[in-house]
């Protein structure tokens, strides 16, 4: 072999190699440093809200053995790997808790009168690697507690935020992005429910309220034929089950799935838990 033989045959190993740790690098266990990035997002306060200064504080609620791995990856062979954070996520909770509070107008102080307690409950990041880049879904879910000097809870309340994201392979910077406008979105509906706003601005209790999303006039029922077209072109563009169940739970169809139709979503490839919700929203 002659020397120039013998230098494309070391480049040709020196590519393989490279190519060999890339694609190492593109499986496996995911790990991030949680933080808050991204902008702010000013909420609609009820009249009064800002004239009253609040304390704000998150606690972490959430259950299991492992509260590290937030959630799960997929590389390019369809191997799912957990996700993992390197940090406590309640200090970034808090901070963009109380960035959201200035962005809106709220006046923030450690000795106000009213208490505002978050307790996150879910903190879950699905990523799903393609072809070119990745897809990653953020959901979140907070329970609030609006409380007086004296202790008195004045309000209770539930809410939460998602988000779906285009980025890079195996990024931590845009499962950062997707994590905190999840968050952000729980934040803001919890500040514009009106149940909050109320006790927030009487300082008298209210009735519970299930979910601190705005209350909207309940969508128009579908049919299953529409549903399950949504759904495909859902499931096309990589989302998760877990979203195509949130899709589902949001609608109603104008009437139950009947045996043909449960053969067609089947043939369409909807997962079985994904069915199973759809039988659930039938009209009667």
């Amino acid at each position: 072999m002659n020397a120039k033989s013998w230098q494309i045959g070391l480049v040709v190993v020196s590519s393989l190699l490279v190519a060999l740790r890339a694609d190492a690098r593109a499986t496996g266990p995911f790990t991030i440093g949680i933080q808050e990035v991204g902008t702010a997002t000013a909420a609609e306060l009820g009249a009064g809200m800002a004239d009253r200064p609040v304390r704000l504080s998150v606690v972490d609620g959430r259950s299991g053995t492992d509260l590290t791995v937030i959630g799960e990856i997929s590389d390019h062979a369809d191997k799912v790997f957990p996700i993992q954070i390197s940090n406590d996520p309640i200090p970034w909770a808090n901070e963009v808790l109380k960035k959201e509070a200035a962005a809106s107008g709220l006046r923030v102080s450690p000795d106000a009168p009213l208490s505002l307690t978050g307790k996150l409950t879910q903190l879950r990041l699905v990523a799903s690697t393609k072809a070119f880049g990745s897809t990653y879904s953020a959901q979140i879910q907070m329970a609030f507690t609006l409380a007086d000097s004296r202790g008195r809870t004045l309000w209770t309340g539930t809410t939460e935020g998602d988000a779906t994201r285009y980025g890079k392979e195996r990024s931590g910077e845009n499962a950062n992005e997707v994590l905190n406008d999840a968050l952000r979105e729980a934040y803001t509906n919890a500040f514009e429910d009106s149940g909050l706003q109320g006790a927030w601005t009487g300082g008298k209790p209210v009735a519970s309220s299930s979910s601190s999303a705005p209350v909207a006039a309940p969508a128009a029922a579908i049919s299953p034929s529409e549903m399950l077209a949504d759904l495909v072109k859902l499931k096309k563009q990589g989302f998760t089950t877990d979203l195509l169940l949130n899709y589902v739970d949001q609608k109603t169809l104008t009437k139950p799935l009947s045996a043909d139709d449960l053969v067609r979503w089947k043939n369409a490839g909807m997962p079985e838990e994904v069915i199973k919700a759809a039988l659930a929203r039938g009209g009667s």
